[in-house]
């Protein structure tokens, strides 16, 4: 029997990266809110504590309502750290890097669009201050910030939670957007998502809602129906950059949203992936969620898309849920 390791392997011919991840195997399997109500079987429930590793963060202690433990079947692990190994088609990492778990609430039966503002603003303010520790590791490059809601989100535990993976490499899409934005950066001296965020505002068809500090529009190009992108109306490019008062403001942002998500779509399956670079004058920080009830198919594994909902479409509707 062969005996498998973690480790990043390194695509050759498509220059990019895979963690290769046998453990993670292991953890429960497609036991979603749906199917998991019971407490009983639920580890990031108050009261069983003692069913995660130790704790890294817990607001407040004693009484956590946001807690943070490290990942039990982690995609990446501490230790020495070697940089490429390998040679010719082969080439791999140590799997080095941090897989941790934002718990953001104590009960499991609550939806996150469910918890009050201020429950969410302190979730958020938990995972800038880990994000920033996380980026004092001078081995770490990016730290990914991600949330998987039911069963088609990718979701394998019911309970609510934000996943933090902090890694030696740049994520794809990451790069991939980085690179143009810099492209657009070099030619008109201004940044893409600023420009972007003028020209919306103006046209407001794909505006979905506006407040003092963020703008939220259905992308012109939306790969998903009702896709949504959340921009500061300042410009930062780094997710430890945000203000104390915009976190307030992203926090019922995000409730807002999230709660005409669930009236419009029957509270839907859903990803929100936080887009944060270096401090630069290319990049803008931005929230992207997808809502997932559809299912990408073969055609899509071409890096084509086809999206039934016109973006303009959906976001008339949101607006009006």
């Amino acid at each position: 029997m062969i005996q498998m390791v973690n480790e990043i392997r390194k695509d050759y011919v498509l220059e990019r990266y895979v963690i290769i991840s046998p453990k993670r195997a292991k953890r429960p399997k497609n036991r979603v809110r749906e199917v998991l109500e019971s407490k009983r079987e639920c580890p990031f429930c108050k009261g069983k504590e003692k069913d995660t590793p130790p704790p890294i963060k817990e607001v407040p202690k004693g009484n956590w309502k946001v807690r943070i433990v490290p990942n039990k079947y982690p995609a990446l692990v501490q230790g020495p750290f070697r940089g490429e190994e390998g040679g010719g088609f082969f080439r791999h990492f140590k799997p080095y890097g941090y897989h941790e778990i934002l718990i953001e609430t104590p009960d499991h039966k609550e939806h996150f669009h469910e918890l009050s503002a201020e429950h969410i603003e302190l979730s958020l303010r938990v995972m800038k201050e880990r994000y920033l520790e996380l980026m004092r590791d001078d081995e770490i490059v990016y730290v990914t910030l991600f949330k998987n809601e039911g069963k088609k989100g990718g979701a394998s535990l019911g309970h609510v939670h934000t996943q933090i993976i902090a890694s030696p490499i740049f994520p794809e899409v990451i790069m991939k957007e980085m690179q143009a934005s810099e492209r657009y950066y070099e030619n008109e001296r201004r940044c893409p998502h600023c420009d972007v965020i003028k020209v919306e505002r103006k046209l407001k068809k794909r505006v979905v809602m506006s407040n003092r500090d963020f703008l939220v529009i259905c992308p012109y190009a939306s790969i998903w129906p009702y896709e949504t992108r959340i921009f500061p109306k300042r410009h930062f490019s780094d997710f430890g950059d945000i203000k104390r008062n915009e976190i307030k403001t992203l926090a019922l942002t995000l409730k807002k949203l999230l709660t005409r998500y669930a009236v419009l779509l029957d509270n839907p399956p859903y990803n929100i992936t936080y887009h944060t670079f270096p401090a630069s004058d290319f990049w803008h920080f931005h929230i992207d969620i997808y809502p997932r009830e559809k299912i990408h198919a073969g055609f899509e594994r071409f890096g084509l898309y086809i999206n039934e909902v016109p973006p303009e479409r959906a976001a008339k509707k949101l607006r009006n849920s």
